[in-house]
């Protein structure tokens, strides 16, 4: 039985979202795009999410998505809209695919400092306060906006909506669900064997530090950049245990277009690796169509917003360009299991 349906305007959102629905029964699957849904819904799974890669998209078409993907669900499932939790994106358009529903709108994550507090968004990795109200358009006539300081006030939150109330948030208000619906704590998966390479996309100021520690911390890391997407060389044989592709500054190119280039250079390293990690949505998308690969089955967050899921042999973790501690990216790195291990041979 179907126990909720998320849907997220990016990939990397709808696997940070779902990562506490991780122990659920049945699973949980993602689907990377909307024609896969009926795909990963095959699998019955306990919980399914699902991006409709609508974030940078115009705003008709990206609230089209929403209502495809509605549309895929059986009647009556419950429904998590993910949004950005610092209100990027079409929340407007998207929200409208709800028709009149009343809305509980809580974008705060309290554990990684992203709270709303007098009807503004604010905190960790967002510049000046952001109205919550003023991002939601039409919607907002039918949202209800509570403060959220901390994750009980997200729980109480919770526990005030009506039963056809749609969860509008993100990984903060979806933590406080599965804890309300009494699933068991996500699994923490080990170490990721080698080779491992990280592809990434996102140019956010908290992934850049990121990528900074890890060029510090890992002196045998292989450190390729892709100026405006465009990857240098295809992988040595054998595959570098640690590689790092990351898009830098380069010819002016739409997001898209430097992803999709990205994501064409990157699949022979890709191809290689056992294990992946793959930072911006777009970028994550890109990379796993060049791969084929279309439905995940998540196992679990390898770190605090970083899911771990699996695909074909390969296990591959995700990172919104906003999240995840300085030092996330070189942890990883430092706990990468050799290839030749025998307990991950």
């Amino acid at each position: 039985m179907l126990r909720l349906a998320i849907i997220a305007d990016d990939l990397t959102g709808a696997l940070d979202t779902a990562a506490p629905f991780a122990g659920v029964p049945g699973g949980v699957v993602v689907a990377t795009r909307v024609a896969a849904l009926e795909g990963a819904l095959a699998r019955r799974p306990g919980v399914v999410a699902v991006s409709t890669r609508s974030r940078e998209i115009g705003a008709a078409e990206a609230r089209a998505q929403v209502v495809r993907a509605l549309a895929c669900l059986p009647p009556g499932a419950p429904i998590f809209k993910k949004i950005d939790s610092r209100l990027k994106g079409n929340i407007p358009a998207e929200l409208e695919a709800f028709g009149g529903r009343a809305l509980l709108v809580a974008p705060a994550i309290p554990e990684f400092g992203r709270v709303v507090r007098d009807g503004r968004l604010e905190g960790f990795g967002v510049d000046a306060p952001i109205p919550v109200g003023a991002r939601l358009g039409a919607a907002a006539t039918r949202a209800t906006v509570p403060d959220t300081l901390t994750d009980a006030d997200l729980s109480r939150a919770l526990g005030a909506a009506g039963d056809d109330t749609v969860h509008v948030g993100a990984r903060g208000l979806a933590t406080a669900l599965a804890a309300a619906m009494g699933l068991p704590a996500a699994p923490v998966p080990g170490a990721l064997p080698a080779p491992l390479c990280m592809a990434i996309g996102s140019a956010d100021a908290i992934t850049l530090r990121q990528v900074d520690l890890l060029r510090r911390a890992a002196p045998c890391l292989l450190d390729l950049a892709a100026p405006g997407g465009r990857v240098p060389s295809a992988p040595p044989r054998p595959a570098a245990p640690l590689a790092l592709l990351r898009i830098s500054a380069g010819e002016a190119v739409a997001p898209a277009v430097a992803a999709a280039r990205f994501a064409a250079g990157v699949r022979p390293w890709l191809a290689e690796a056992r294990a992946l990690v793959l930072s911006g949505g777009a970028t994550a998308e890109a990379c796993l169509d060049a791969l084929g690969l279309d439905r995940l089955a998540l196992r679990g967050e390898i770190l605090p917003g970083l899911p771990l899921s699996g695909a074909e042999g390969r296990a591959i973790v995700t990172k919104s360009g906003g999240f995840g501690d300085p030092d996330c990216l070189a942890r990883i790195a430092g706990q990468t299991v050799p290839a030749e291990d025998p307990a991950h041979g």
